[in-house]
């Protein structure tokens, strides 16, 4: 299901779904770009930065050193934001957009009432 926000001075539209964020799970991991273009730079950069770090590892050991635990603790740890992401990323983004300003479309409606309570709005 997808809620419509609006911005009461610009009047731009934007629609936020309910649930999983198949978008974040699997493009996340691509430079955190979803993220950056949903206005969620703080993720952005932490997955910026885990990706990073995940490709500096094995460059920086030493070369007869296995890397090989460290880079399965770093997969791991980004495989578990992209699924954090995925189950978050929608409520996330719901709420970055109402602290810009944007308000629901149809507060009445239906769609409004359980999108509020499925992101853990007031």
């Amino acid at each position: 299901m997808r809620v419509a926000l609006r911005h009461p001075e610009t009047g731009d539209v934007k629609f936020v779904p309910t649930g999983w964020s198949w978008s974040l799970f699997l493009g996340a991991g691509l430079f955190g770009l979803p993220l950056f273009a949903r206005g969620l730079a703080l993720w952005g950069t932490a997955v910026l930065a885990l990706w990073c770090l995940q490709l500096a590892v094995p460059l920086a050991a030493a070369p007869d050193s296995d890397p090989g635990p460290i880079e399965e603790v770093l997969f791991l740890a980004a495989l578990a934001l992209c699924a954090y992401l995925g189950f978050r990323g929608n409520a996330l983004s719901a709420r970055h957009y109402i602290a810009c300003g944007y308000d629901f479309a149809d507060p009445r409606a239906v769609e409004a009432r359980i999108a509020a309570e499925a992101w853990g709005l007031s």
